[in-house]
């Protein structure tokens, strides 16, 4: 069903209603009525279909309802979800649009991608095949690791990263030109996989010789002496 479906209808919140005719003159409709129509599906959907399709996003929608009650009503995001943690945002990050208005993300631990509802959350984790960060294992003592990862060669990882970090560090300005830049990932690792601690980043060729950019401990980890540890590794 989804694969013949039009991308619109996938992605958007088209009103429910009648359908109009193929050869209806579209200009003829009054606006004030129905700002959005569900698009004409002749050919792409038999009923039995659409039927299923409009109960499974009706019931999605009220699971991102149920999931963000509670929350403050208010533009930007103010909580994000990642692993066992939920964390309070100190700053707002740029994340694309229809991601930075909703109050609540869900990110991946592992691979850091972001998402817009637990069910979402939960479908990409039974996937989803990474469970430590991309990249060299440099530093191991006990369930603690250091991971070395080119921001030339995993680009999507490292931006994702850059984009969690914004969310607590007020003056970071750096997104998306991650290629001259080598992130240090710090984890704490268990049966499940390596749990990101925090990182910090320095340029792969620095005019100054400054041995660090950008240095973050998330919430859960911090005033544990991972900071520190962190600090004293990029020398």
């Amino acid at each position: 069903l989804l694969h013949c479906l039009p991308v619109g209808l996938l992605f958007g919140c088209w009103v429910v209603g009648e359908s109009q005719s193929d050869n209806e003159d579209s200009s003829s409709s009054d606006p004030t009525t129905v700002k959005e129509r569900e698009p004409s599906l002749v050919h792409c959907a038999s009923k039995y279909d659409l039927r299923l399709f409009r109960e499974a996003q009706a019931l999605a929608s009220e699971t991102i309802e149920e999931d963000l009650k509670g929350l403050p009503n208010v533009r930007g995001t103010k909580v994000i979800e990642m692993g066992r943690f939920e964390m309070e945002v100190w700053y707002q990050s740029p994340y694309p649009d229809d991601y930075a208005r909703l109050p609540k993300l869900y990110l991946c631990e592992y691979c850091l991608r972001y998402m817009k509802s637990r069910a979402t959350l939960n479908r990409h984790a039974s996937k989803c095949v990474w469970r430590h960060p991309p990249g060299e294992e440099v530093y191991r003592k006990d369930k603690v690791s250091v991971w070395e990862v080119d921001g030339k060669r995993y680009k999507s990882y490292c931006q994702n990263l850059c984009l969690l970090a914004k969310f607590f560090l007020d003056h970071k300005t750096l997104y998306y030109d991650v290629e001259p830049f080598l992130f240090y990932v710090m984890t704490i690792g268990d049966s499940d996989g390596c749990h990101t601690v925090g990182y910090f980043s320095k340029e792969k060729n620095s005019f100054l010789n400054y041995n660090v950019s950008c240095i973050l401990t998330l919430p859960p980890y911090q005033r544990q002496g991972y900071g520190r540890l962190l600090i004293d590794f990029s020398y």
